[in-house]
């Protein structure tokens, strides 16, 4: 690590978002390329830097930047080229000569403690003066916040807690550092933790224990899918994460009741404590879904029937009476769902629906959660389908919550909503669809009650069929077509607890038994890069997916994903790469965002828009090591990610089943075998089959495939909106 200290002659690349800045620093002896985390800072301005020298491939020899702090220029002829340099908004060149001239090198303790002083200078009113302060001690306070910080957090974090806290972002730290796991992505609470024991704050502090609680309770929701625990195991479970006796614990959870900083509900005789957003989400769906389901629709469609006549005589095709009932149902209730598992007919309802929609002119909209289902509901139907994001179009909003423009002050102008893939909107999302929704819309949910539930907290579409409050139409008849491939018919055999048939006639789901993990890994590996694509002819990246229950372990994701890269994208000398730890991400590589990021734009060849969400597989088209930033390629958006915002990707060419969800792929091959009972479970298998549109390869153990089927445990998540359905008194308490 060296220490140089010089000025900023210019300023190559930087990034306003996170800091990210390339620029060139003069010293007496030198003139050097700075690269690194160096937020506001401007050409003439004398700065300290602490790095270490690397040599660039392409740009030669560079300090990557560890830490800065800005110098204030010593003497005058240097303050005067930084005041006129426009770093301090109301000073140009002429008012920098005047300032300078009348205060020489006293410039900036005039600036920050006597700014009246500078009213005596021609042209700078009070105001100016008043503004030309501000500016300094904003660019000044960040120093000072930048170290301060910088220490605990690092540069890229701590520009965020200025941004979202300015010239107070010291006093915050130093007053609660557990704030910033609420407010500041990327920061959490065990972070926040370290930074508050290094503060001098108590073992068993009530800021501490407040956090603790609330982090408890964010796991349980984003891991486990929990919208509330119990008393009892809040108690429990967060004083195993603090460390702290059980007692202390349930006098700060009373305390949080009292302050209304967490709701309890009786559920089944039971105490369930929640988040607010939690309680305040399950009491609004349930009210929101009761009244539309009780009011009549804005558009009663009569003689409905007579338009299904006319459909079938239409396209000379005659519907299942199972299907003719959720058509009626659907045209003619406030609110119906449609549960089935694949070939029972539900596209063919949805078509149905659509087409009796557009004769009789009621404005639809069409939705499903992913933009990969979204997409297929578009293909399937012949019309556009959005994701619910953008259809509530979602906006830019506070570091940690999105804002949507659609809401009750602005619901969306339709007469009906189709929703398809309802089993993967969660709690958190359906609260966000139900607010822009008018009662009076007609409301359809398409789904299959069978999958796994969402990945984030609650299961909706379960919690309302359980309720018995709404019309549910479920679809049990395979059709002749689907009759033929043995993917439906194992899907369906696998749900109802029989294994699954190999049949070589059919040349679409295959088991390939191995006896170890080391012999799946290989033959995985082995049908993936040559055996599936020199047989059937196809992209063994685009057309293929590799479905695994775990990330861990030899069959998990993360040791596919290292192999598979290996033979699928190979390095060679034209690809550029980029590591972040242990993982090598190189141009071409098949990625996939993990978590929801509502901020970052992207750009198609028709439209642009914000937003890429937890499961969108994409490309990585180009890396640019200089600006630190990669572009890629999502389905036809495209969009530049810093290297900060790397964590939020990782390679999928095998991804996990729960990421699979929403989505289908021509080819998927599956890994089955030992793991904990919790990852072979009858759900699990069923949506990993039900991906595959043309062939499913299983490979690995016969009795893993065997335990999966028998094991129909489907794990608990403590909600309360079934409850709620069925009796209302717990939505008003």
């Amino acid at each position: 690590m060296i220490t140089i200290e010089g000025t900023i002659e210019n300023i190559v690349f930087s990034n306003a978002d996170n800091g990210y800045t390339v620029c060139r620093i003069s010293t007496p002896t030198d003139l050097i390329t700075a690269v690194g985390v160096m937020p506001y800072i401007a050409v003439g301005e004398c700065i300290l830097v602490n790095g270490t020298w690397e040599n660039h491939n392409s740009y030669g020899r560079q300090l990557r930047i560890q830490y800065y702090e800005k110098q204030l220029p010593k003497d005058v002829g240097a303050i005067y080229k930084y005041l006129s340099s426009g770093a301090i908004k109301g000073i140009g060149k002429i008012t920098a000569e005047r300032i300078v001239d009348t205060y020489g090198i006293n410039a900036f303790d005039v600036i920050e403690n006597n700014p009246d002083w500078l009213t005596s200078i021609k042209g700078i009113t009070p105001k100016k003066a008043q503004g030309i302060n501000d500016s300094y001690m904003s660019q000044y306070g960040l120093r000072s916040i930048m170290v301060f910080c910088g220490s605990y957090f690092g540069p890229s974090l701590s520009v965020k807690i200025y941004k979202k806290y300015g010239l107070e972002s010291i006093g915050v730290v130093k007053l609660n550092p557990y704030i910033l796991s609420d407010t500041i992505n990327g920061i959490s609470f065990r972070k926040a933790d370290e930074v508050a024991k290094s503060l001098g704050f108590e073992h068993n502090s009530k800021e501490r224990m407040i956090a603790g609680i609330k982090n408890t309770l964010m796991t349980a929701a984003y891991q486990n899918g929990h919208c509330f625990l119990p008393y009892d195991k809040l108690i429990s479970t967060a004083s195993t994460l603090l460390k702290v006796e059980p007692q202390e614990i349930t006098e700060v959870v009373n305390y949080m009741l009292d302050m209304q900083a967490l709701i309890a509900i009786e559920v089944n005789d039971e105490k369930a404590i929640y988040l607010p957003m939690f309680a305040e989400a399950e009491r609004y769906i349930a009210k929101k879904l009761l009244a539309i389901s009780e009011n009549a629709p804005e558009y009663k469609l009569k003689n409905v029937e007579n338009e299904i006549k006319y459909l079938e005589k239409e396209y000379n095709f005659e519907y299942a009476s199972e299907q003719e009932e959720a058509i009626l149902s659907a045209v003619s209730n406030s609110l119906t769902i449609v549960t089935g598992g694949p070939g029972t007919g539900k596209t063919t309802v949805i078509k149905a629906i659509i087409s009796i929609f557009q004769r009789l002119s009621i404005p639809f909209h069409l939705a499903a959660p992913t933009g990969r289902a979204a997409k297929r509901m578009s293909e399937a139907s012949g019309c556009e389908a959005a994701t619910i994001h953008r259809l509530l179009e979602m906006k830019y909003g506070d570091e940690m919550e999105p804002e949507f423009g659609r809401n009750e002050s602005m619901p969306l102008e339709c007469g009906a909503l189709i929703v398809d893939e309802m089993s993967m909107v969660d709690t958190m999302l359906m609260y966000s669809m139900l607010r822009a929704i008018k009662v009076g819309t007609l409301l359809v949910l398409i789904g299959d009650i069978d999958q796994l539930p969402p990945v984030g907290a609650g299961q909706v579409l379960r919690d309302m069929i359980k309720s018995n409050s709404f019309s549910v139409i479920s679809l049990t008849k395979i059709f002749r077509q689907a009759e033929e491939s043995l993917i439906v018919k194992n899907a369906h055999a696998i749900n109802h607890g029989e294994m699954p048939v190999v049949d070589d006639k059919t040349r679409d789901f295959f088991f390939l038994e191995r006896s170890n993990n080391e012999e799946t890994q290989e033959l995985i590996i082995d049908l993936v890069s040559r055996r599936l694509p020199q047989t059937y002819k196809m992209n063994n990246i685009d057309d293929l997916q590799v479905l695994s229950p775990t990330r861990k372990g030899i069959l998990g994701t993360t040791e596919l994903n290292k192999r598979l890269q290996d033979r699928l994208n190979p390095y060679n000398s034209v690809k550029i790469e980029k590591r972040v730890g242990d993982v090598i991400f190189r141009t071409g590589d098949k990625i996939m965002q993990t978590r929801n990021n509502y901020d970052i734009p992207w750009q198609k060849s028709d439209s642009e828009g914000t937003g890429i969400f937890n499961g969108d597989i994409g490309r990585i088209l180009s890396i640019d090591t200089i600006a630190e930033v990669m572009i890629m390629d999502f389905d036809g958006r495209i969009a530049e990610y810093d290297f900060l915002m790397l964590e939020e990707i990782e390679h999928s060419y095998a991804i996990t089943v729960h990421k699979s969800q929403g989505s289908e792929y021509p080819f998927v091959v599956i890994p089955v075998f030992d793991a904990p009972p919790m990852l072979q479970t009858r759900n699990l298998l069923y949506t990993a089959v039900t991906r595959a549109q043309k062939m499913v390869v299983l490979v690995g153990y016969k009795e893993s495939i065997e335990y999966m089927i028998s094991n129909n445990r489907i794990t608990k998540r403590y909600t309360a909106l079934r409850r709620m359905l069925e009796n209302t008194l717990l939505i008003e308490l």
